[in-house]
């Protein structure tokens, strides 16, 4: 429990933003774009699906492509969500598109920061990709379809949208991803005193930077951060530009182990005979 409690720390104050709820609807999203960097992107597909949190229900699926405005696809989008240019002839602009999906109090996707920052949807986010990292730190990879596989997701109830598509177009990716944070649910919200606690301590996580398991860069890449040195972890803070998941992991797992060692000296020595 404390490695957990470590893992997903309460709030100080949680919101109370409901009172004895019957339902707790989260609106999962997910975009497809055209490839380019923030400023030079284009929305070319959105897809949703609701998921109530309290009784595991996924429903009301929304899918539509987008007309990019002259926009080219990136071949290298091209290949992974393999939509087309010539497919997008007659979609709706991104507003009317965008209205479509408007309107939920909180919003939930896999890399919510992207997401968030093409759909500028007002609300509650929550980042399934950071929330997965608490919740399952021992899988192998923490990508959508590697959670799929690794936790691994039961996909059943969702099977019939599934077919027919693949991963990376927007409404698969959205029903993956509301599987995936049912099971988060599953997991963390236990470890809470109610569903407005779960929502504060999982909308604090979405907001940090992500907590890793393991560096991907560096001498110690691929390391669990339990392995790696602690004159490292401290060498990692003071480099100036590092990467904000990895100084925010490191000063975690350095506070971890102060306390850890601050809890051994204050334990009794055992009695001498």
């Amino acid at each position: 429990m404390e490695g957990m409690t470590d893992l997903f720390p309460s709030t100080s104050s949680p919101p109370n933003l409901f009172q004895n709820p019957s339902e707790l609807v989260v609106r999962v999203i997910d975009v497809e774009t055209a490839g380019h960097k923030l400023e030079d992107d284009a929305v070319i597909e959105i897809g949703s699906v609701d998921v109530d949190l309290l009784s595991g229900r996924i429903f009301d699926p929304r899918e539509t492509l987008v007309d990019p405005s002259g926009v080219p696809i990136s071949p290298g989008a091209r290949r992974v969500h393999r939509i087309t240019d010539e497919a997008l002839v007659g979609a709706p602009d991104f507003e009317t598109a965008r209205a479509g999906f408007a309107g939920a109090p909180i919003y939930a996707a896999q890399r919510a920061s992207f997401d968030r920052s093409r759909l500028r949807l007002p609300g509650l986010w929550l980042c399934t990709y950071k929330l997965a990292l608490r919740a399952f730190p021992g899988v192998r990879a923490h990508g959508l379809q590697s959670l799929v596989k690794y936790v691994p997701l039961d996909l059943t109830d969702v099977a019939d949208r599934l077919e027919g598509s693949h991963p990376h177009r927007a409404l698969y990716d959205a029903l993956c991803t509301a599987v995936l944070l049912r099971r988060i649910a599953q997991e963390l919200m236990p470890r809470c005193s109610d569903a407005a606690e779960f929502l504060a301590r999982a909308e604090k996580v979405s907001a940090e930077p992500a907590l890793l398991v393991r560096f991907r860069f560096g001498r110690y890449k691929g390391a669990t951060i339990a392995d790696v040195p602690g004159d490292y972890l401290e060498w990692l803070i003071r480099e100036p530009g590092m990467d904000a998941d990895a100084v925010f992991t490191a000063r975690h797992n350095l506070g971890l182990r102060e306390r850890a060692a601050l809890a051994a000296m204050a334990r009794p020595l055992p009695a001498q005979v």
